[in-house]
């Protein structure tokens, strides 16, 4: 009987271990825009016939601008998000009831100025350690992939998902 007791008692007391992981990220900055949104307006001069195939309306440039980062935070990664124009990938689909025309947005800051910011796509920007901020620098216009750009509005919505490292 003491033979059987050692035995439940030895496996009772069999070595176990336990793996602990986790991954503490940097806390967020905030968008310096009212509700989170910038507003870009391309302008209400565009003509259609300047929109020919492979062409655009000048470009508006803006900044996507973050504040108030944690001084753990030396970087943000933004990827840009939206409905694609179908055939055109690196372009945005216009909802707006102008026809033949989409939305291109670019990255201006000077280490990838011109970078195509289409569905899926990033870009990066440094925390400025002083005034603990972050801009991206952009620019958007609408475009035609053809020669049948129609009047009307052009309207798109773009998401911005933040990483910070």
């Amino acid at each position: 009987m003491a033979v059987a007791s050692m035995g439940i008692s030895y496996s009772v007391l069999a070595d176990a271990q336990l793996k602990i992981s986790g991954t503490v990220k940097a806390s967020p900055c905030n968008v310096d825009a009212v509700g989170g949104e910038v507003n870009v307006n391309l302008g209400n001069d565009i003509q259609a016939a300047s929109l020919t195939a492979g062409n655009g309306s000048p470009w508006k440039q803006f900044t996507l601008h973050l504040v108030d980062c944690p001084t753990s935070t030396t970087s943000v990664t933004a990827t840009f998000s939206g409905t694609p124009e179908p055939g055109s990938p690196t372009l945005y689909k216009n909802t707006g009831d102008a026809t033949g025309v989409q939305i291109e947005l670019q990255s201006t800051d000077t280490a990838t100025p011109g970078k195509n910011l289409g569905n899926g796509q990033d870009a990066v920007a440094q925390v400025v350690t002083a005034t603990r901020d972050a801009t991206f620098p952009l620019q958007a216009r609408a475009y035609s992939t053809n020669s049948n750009a129609a009047p009307g509005s052009i309207v798109g919505t773009i998401q911005v998902a933040f990483e910070y490292h």
